[in-house]
């Protein structure tokens, strides 16, 4: 028997995704994939830490959980990440077409 590690969006939560994240690479409409590796770090309180390569703080956003999707906002504005897929250690979102998967680390 196969045991799935994925939880559905209703249990997606703060503590369930805290942790640092590597986005590791985005599918824009279907396309090639294109390496991104951007270490992320979700903290449960809703707040996001965006590292550069070096691995030093380079800026902050905040996140708030709504109806199967992530709300990341930062200086730009608010953005709709839909909830693909979740998992202990993976994560998969939609932005508008731009398909975005995440590791854990």
């Amino acid at each position: 028997m196969l045991l799935s590690t994925f939880v559905s969006a209703e249990e997606l939560s703060g503590d369930s995704l805290a942790g640092k994240w590597m986005f590791t690479h985005m599918v824009l409409d279907g396309g090639s994939p294109r390496t991104v590796n951007q270490l992320m770090e979700f903290q449960s309180d809703g707040a996001i830490i965006n590292y550069d390569p070096a691995g030093n703080e380079h800026s902050r956003a905040s996140y708030t959980l709504q109806s199967g999707s992530i709300i990341y906002t930062d200086q730009r504005g608010e953005q709709t990440w839909k909830l693909v897929e979740f998992g202990g250690d993976s994560l998969h979102v939609d932005l508008r077409g731009a398909e975005m998967f995440f590791t854990r680390l």
